[in-house]
Parts: C-alpha cells; sequence; structure tokens
C-alpha cells in the first residue's frame, strides 16, 4: 500500500488585536511561516499545533501572573 505524502492542512484567521504584532512567526524544524493578522492562511496541521500550544501557553502565563497580583 502506498502511502500520501499529502500533509493535513488548516485554514484560519487571527483577529487583528491592538497592540500586538501583525504577525505571528511559527518554526517547526526546519520549515518556519509568517502568519498575517487579518487574513485567512492556510498551514499545515503541525505548524497550527505550535501556534495553538503557544496561545494556550500565553492565555495560562496571564491567569497565573492574575493570580499572584
Amino acid at each position: 500500500m502506498k502511502k500520501s505524502n499529502k500533509e493535513r492542512m488548516v485554514t484560519l484567521r487571527l483577529p487583528r488585536i491592538s497592540g500586538k504584532n501583525d504577525a505571528v512567526y511559527i518554526s517547526v524544524g526546519e520549515r518556519s511561516w509568517r502568519i498575517r493578522r487579518g487574513y485567512d492562511v492556510t498551514l499545515p496541521l503541525c505548524a497550527y499545533d505550535v501556534l495553538r500550544n503557544s496561545e494556550l501557553a500565553e492565555d495560562r502565563a496571564i491567569t497565573y501572573t492574575e493570580a499572584i497580583h
């Protein structure tokens, strides 16, 4: 049986947020992406996972900071 080399892709749009950079940079292995906020982009699932984990970590850090102050 022949395996497909086609990666699973995800389309998303990062919201524009005042005070945040207008682009997000993601790197997985030797590949990297620049994702502009406010535009639809299609990424491999591995890049989406890195982005999602980054957003979750940032949210947890904010929650922790608020809890100790």
